[in-house]
């Protein structure tokens, strides 16, 4: 479970829980149920003496789930946003905006924001019915909805956006929930300054150590607090992991580039693999997104990694680039090749799936088979396009203000990004991994005064720094740093040219 389902069951259990509703949370042990709602979990659901079952986040897939629940005459209502497959799951009632006869027109809203629908069709049902006050609640669950649509990256249009803000407003006028109030505390965030940013680099991440490295449950009890006193102790145990799961991330990426660049070695320049397949005999499954994020990021290719699972299984997580739709791609070869992909499922640009461990190699040399006849070579060059320069007089804080203000910002609907030559003053890594590039700089043709900060994050320890007085070309976007109360613009970039 990542922040998406934390957030999404948070909310139900919550809503369910305030009016009166007798309901607890069930996450799946990888070990003992598998993934989603297996039959497994159905038996673990009917021995806590379930009649009603409700998914947040998965169950379009959940096939042999949804038939066991009904061999044991037990109702489940399926809430979730990813695509379906050829076959549909029967269940009482399935939502979901991706279902194929489903008219509601966000096809992008997230797992927490289809939970929020719900439960408000819900509210008005019980408010038309007599049964409750017509008193407003939803709005008390939209920073859930922001969390949750950000961490999840899901594209930004018109409605999540709209969701986002509500949220990121009531946030700011310290209006979150206990538990996120806690985690802001731990993350040294100031709620009146918070950012979408904060989800995503931030708060997000501490969740989803829960998650990956031991039981989301710990982060639905945190979100779920009554109070400070309770949610603190669960957010400071969430930071602990959070720098344990870097430090796992750190080491699979190092594992996975010494793979690739000796894939690399093997192959002509011009013969290198369009997609990225590893496996890590001594990974941990709960990072191998993390790690195929990067691998994407840094070699801008389609990249899946697996590491050991359960029940001779090995996990894997894919990420893609523009123009490969990664879920079609997987269910390409799930079609082509029976019983060669345990399960998978997921988006455009994300996915997961699960193989038997002996077939790995078999799996990843179809994967570069098809990837080589699939992939045009130019979506594989990252291509940068930016909004143009901007004068040095227009990088100040009001015109930062402006751009924070314009937002919120996220995939499918970015800052504004743009470019310029500036004169390198100072140039230095910072942090504890040393890929941290930090500059002073000056627009060329400027007043002298006129220095900023520019950062680049996770720059590769190989690629030399920019000299002090060389003149650089940056794609940037503007930025507002805040430290202990002070403010000053920054530039956040993109390329170093």
């Amino acid at each position: 479970m990542d922040v998406d389902g934390c957030s999404s069951t948070v909310l139900l259990v919550h809503f369910i829980r305030r009016f009166g509703g007798n309901v607890r949370f069930l996450i799946p042990d990888r070990v003992q149920d598998g993934y989603g709602l297996s039959p497994a979990l159905v038996d673990r659901a009917l021995a806590c003496g379930s009649r009603l079952i409700v998914t947040v986040d998965n169950g379009i897939a959940a096939l042999s789930g949804v038939r066991r629940a009904r061999e044991l005459d037990i109702h489940v209502v399926v809430t979730d946003h990813h695509l379906p497959g050829t076959e549909l799951p029967e269940p009482y009632a399935l939502v979901n905006p991706n279902h194929p006869d489903c008219p509601f027109p966000f096809k992008s809203t997230c797992g927490v924001g289809v939970a929020w629908y719900l439960a408000g069709v819900t509210w008005r049902v019980m408010v038309d019915a007599g049964a409750i006050p017509d008193t407003p609640v939803m709005q008390e669950y939209l920073d859930l909805v922001a969390l949750g649509t950000v961490a999840d990256v899901v594209p930004l249009e018109r409605n999540n956006r709209f969701l986002v803000r509500a949220g990121l407003r009531r946030m700011r006028r310290g209006l979150a929930r206990p538990g996120l109030q806690a985690l802001m505390r731990v993350c040294g965030i100031e709620e009146s300054t918070l950012t979408e940013q904060d989800f995503g680099f931030r708060l997000a991440p501490r969740l989803n150590a829960a998650g990956r490295l031991e039981d989301m449950a710990v982060g639905v009890n945190l979100l779920l607090a009554d109070d400070l006193d309770t949610a603190l102790p669960i957010a400071s145990a969430l930071d602990v992991l959070n720098k344990d799961r870097r430090e796992i991330e750190q080491g699979m990426l190092a594992q996975a580039e010494d793979a690739v660049a000796r894939v690399q070695s093997l192959c002509r320049a011009d013969d290198e693999p369009a997609m990225l397949c590893i496996l890590d005999p001594d990974g941990h499954e709960g990072v191998v997104g993390l790690v195929a994020g990067r691998l994407r990021e840094r070699y801008h290719k389609p990249s899946i990694v697996f590491a050991p699972g359960a029940h001779g299984l090995i996990k894997g997580s894919a990420r893609s680039v523009d123009g490969v739709h990664i879920r079609d791609f997987i269910a390409d070869i799930a079609a082509e090749h029976p019983g060669l992909i345990h399960a998978f499922g997921g988006h455009a640009m994300a996915a997961g799936l699960s193989l038997p461990e002996g077939h790995f190699e078999r799996f990843a040399e179809i994967c570069a088979e098809r990837a080589r006849r699939t992939i045009a070579p130019e979506l594989l060059c990252e291509t940068i396009l930016t909004d143009g320069e901007v004068a040095p007089e227009y990088l100040n804080m009001t015109f930062a203000q402006h751009i924070v203000d314009a937002g919120p910002w996220g995939n499918g609907f970015p800052p504004p990004l743009f470019e310029g030559e500036f004169t390198v003053l100072e140039s230095k890594r910072v942090g504890a991994d040393g890929k941290t590039l930090r500059m002073r700089v000056r627009p060329v043709n400027s007043r002298p005064s006129a220095a900023l900060v520019a950062v680049t994050f996770r720059r590769d320890t190989e690629i030399p720094d920019p000299e002090e007085g060389s003149t650089v070309r940056l794609a940037y976007s503007l930025d507002i740093n805040r430290f202990r109360g002070d403010e000053s613009v920054q530039l956040m970039v993109r390329t170093v040219i």
